[in-house]
């Protein structure tokens, strides 16, 4: 494999694995509240049947890469179980988000809380 083969690897791997921490950090809740950013109100609606949609996509696509990552970042068996760790909470993180927004549908958006919303809403566009 040549060079610009494996920077294509390498950049396709690190670009998963900042995907991943993105959004294990939405989901913590460590993006800034409305109120922070001058947005005091509610949060505009969100399509939540396209939100779950994607949210189950994303489930699945914290794993494209995972091997890559692996043969990269993970020299060791202590790394790549965290890689895989890593991937299996952000991907549990996305399809319990899935879930709620499914829930919400039939159930109203009572359901979702504030980062729920922002994150479908984001995730949704």
């Amino acid at each position: 494999m040549g060079v610009r083969g494996r920077i294509l690897i390498l950049s396709g791997s690190i670009l998963a694995g900042l995907i991943t921490i993105a959004t294990v950090l939405i989901l913590r809740g460590t993006a800034p509240s409305l109120a922070s950013q001058g947005q005091v109100g509610a949060v505009p609606p969100v399509n939540l049947e396209q939100a779950a949609d994607q949210a189950d996509k994303l489930s699945d696509n914290v794993y494209s890469g995972l091997d890559t990552t692996k043969k990269i970042i993970g020299k060791t068996d202590a790394r790549n179980q965290a890689i895989e760790k890593g991937r299996d909470a952000a991907s549990q993180k996305m399809q319990e988000l899935s879930d709620r927004a499914r829930q919400a549908e039939t159930a109203g958006e009572d359901v979702l809380t504030a980062t729920d919303k922002r994150v479908l809403k984001h995730i949704s566009e």
